[in-house]
């Protein structure tokens, strides 16, 4: 079990109080359409007239359902915080080594945040501080704590070199994860993020494995061998094209 921190305590979440069928699916539909305008454009840029006109539903039921787009910010950053854990473990459950685990891990993060709105628009509505500045630092602490972990794992089982520090390792390996998303995203709308993410872990692990280790890994394929995508808990299973 990777040790993680927990999401950041938020008022008003009533995700558990019963509803109507009909109103809980009209509320995801309209989560649905502000997920994706969040992932888009971003709070600031975000439309509510375009969420509005993407759900299909009425003015009064938007209202009845999120208060603002504040409201609706906080909903599909609520949802990213549940899904990070979620993802997490279905990585880990794979079973594979630790290091093999992390390669995987973020490997499958490009590929889910290409798919995923609720990821992408999430992290860009934290980002910009629409919800405070407390929920800035979380997603990244979050990555960077279960990096860390596994990497400092796989230094434990002798699977990186003597001189690597797993703590700087786990963090570079973050910060690199998020500048590939900026870049990708400016440069391609995210279409060359998964070779991005390949092309700096095979930097990374000529660097920092282990060579048996890196022996083993290059002959049962090495990144060829990666899956495109994962089915995770509410993931798209759809991603970019495999890279030859």
């Amino acid at each position: 079990m990777v040790d993680v921190p927990a999401p950041p305590a938020r008022s008003g979440d009533h995700r558990g109080a019963p509803r109507q069928a009909r109103a809980l699916a009209t509320r995801e539909t309209i989560l649905d359409a502000a997920a994706h305008e969040f992932a888009a454009e971003g709070y600031q840029a975000a439309s509510l007239s375009k969420i509005l006109e993407r759900s299909g539903v009425t003015k009064g039921a938007l209202y009845f359902h999120f208060a603002s787009k504040e409201a609706m910010a906080d909903a599909v950053a609520s949802v990213m915080e549940t899904r990070f854990p979620e993802i997490t473990e279905a990585f880990v459950g794979l079973g594979h080594d630790p290091l093999t685990t992390a390669v995987h891990l973020a490997i499958g993060l490009a590929d889910i945040y290409e798919a995923d709105e609720y990821c992408i628009g999430g992290l860009r509505v934290v980002a910009d501080g629409a919800l405070g500045p407390e929920r800035i630092p979380w997603p990244h602490r979050y990555w960077e704590d279960v990096f860390i972990d596994l990497l400092g794992r796989a230094a434990d089982q002798g699977l990186l070199r003597p001189s690597v520090g797993s703590r700087d390792l786990g963090r570079t390996v973050v910060a690199l994860g998020h500048g590939h998303r900026v870049v990708s995203m400016a440069v391609s709308g995210s279409a060359d993020l998964r070779e991005r993410a390949i092309a700096s872990w095979e930097l990374l692990l000529g660097c920092v494995a282990e060579p048996a280790w890196l022996e083993r890994w290059e002959a049962a394929g090495g990144m060829a061998s990666l899956p495109l995508g994962h089915p995770l808990p509410g993931v798209p299973e759809s991603g970019p094209d495999p890279v030859p």
